[in-house]
């Protein structure tokens, strides 16, 4: 238990490397200064109760999904731009997103600003909803299965119990004011 500081710290250290891309003496001991410097500011990141849970296989399906989705929508992207006449509809959509933490929104809207196209532009809380622009919008519905799709693969992967069944107790609650 008392090795989790350092650990820690090696983490962030690692990270700030991987951002400046080199190791060098300057590069070490800025990240080691910036790692103290978290730690003192923000002192609860050091508990237990705040470490990740990372899920090997639902990770490397979220991966997956993530580079089939830029991939794909690069492609429609460049097809848009090269055509002579592009078909270009944008607009605005609203994907309810309750029974989500603010870390799972946070990775959402993170992952969904990485596929060209498509940004979120805007976080509400109580209840958490998230504003898409989408450059081809065709479907509004299919954008909100495809971002709660996204989340549910999110939640699988690093995802608590509890946000888990928070989610399910929505989805389940959707389900039951849908049918007559």
């Amino acid at each position: 238990m008392r090795n989790r500081p350092f650990g820690l710290m090696a983490v962030l250290i690692a990270i700030w490397l991987f951002a400046w891309g080199s190791i060098s003496w300057a590069n070490v001991l800025s990240g080691i200064a910036v790692a103290i410097g978290l730690m003192i500011v923000l002192p609860d990141i050091r508990h237990a109760d705040h470490l990740p849970i990372v899920r090997p296989v639902p990770l490397a399906r979220l991966v997956l999904r993530m580079l089939r989705d830029v991939v794909v929508s690069n492609l429609v992207l460049a097809r848009q731009v090269l055509s002579r006449r592009p078909h270009v509809r944008t607009g605005v959509v609203r994907v309810p997103l309750a029974g989500c933490s603010s870390e799972v929104v946070t990775i959402v809207a993170s992952l969904v600003a990485l596929t060209p196209g498509i940004t979120a532009i805007e976080v509400v809380q109580h209840p958490t909803v998230m504003y898409v622009h989408v450059l081809n919008l065709d479907d509004p519905e299919e954008v909100r299965r495809s971002i709660w799709s996204l989340r549910d693969q999110v939640l699988a992967a690093f995802g608590t119990r509890r946000a888990l069944a928070d989610v399910a107790e929505v989805k389940a609650e959707a389900l039951r004011r849908s049918q007559p």
